[in-house]
Parts: C-alpha cells; structure tokens; sequence
C-alpha cells in the first residue's frame, strides 16, 4: 500500500525554422502583447496561439482564400502592417 504517484505531463520539444517575414511578424505580436498586458509571453506561446486560431478559423476559409495564402507564402511576398499586429495583440490579451 504505498502512496499514488502523480503522473506528470510529458512535454515534447520541437524545433522548426520560420521565414524571417513570419518570424517578424511573430515578433511583433509578441512585443505588442507584452506592452498591453504587462506580461510575459514567450515566441513559442505566441505562436501555439496563431497556429491553433489559424487552424480554428480554417473553417470560415473558402478554397481561393486558402490559395492566395498559399501563393503568398510561396513566394515570400508576407506583409503584415502595424494595425493588423495591434489588433491582434489586442484579442489576444
């Protein structure tokens, strides 16, 4: 009869190489999010956040919408202005 043994989470480590425009981009959300929260927020938890809103709305995407994404990802041409970071930020928070 000996005591249970709490079982704890196993965490995995990836590693993955971003284009520098998204890298950038990533950047940016993250620093907005520290500055309207007053917090920490590290570049892998800013980038679970997008991958999985990204992945949540996929659904709303129709198939063009999904290859203008594509072809812009493809050949590099990535440009995320200020507000669309801001605003972001501030659903985010």
């Amino acid at each position: 009869m000996g005591l249970p043994v709490k079982q704890e989470k196993q965490r995995s480590k990836k590693s993955m190489t971003l284009e520098k425009e998204l890298e950038s981009a990533l950047k940016k959300v993250q620093s907005q999010l520290i500055v309207s929260s007053d917090g920490y927020w590290s570049l892998s938890n800013v980038l679970n956040m997008v991958a999985a809103g990204g992945i949540y709305a996929s659904k709303k995407l129709d198939r063009s919408e999904w290859q203008k994404i594509r072809v812009a990802v493809e050949q590099k041409r990535l440009d995320f202005d200020d507000k669309t970071v801001r605003d972001l930020a501030k659903k985010i928070a």
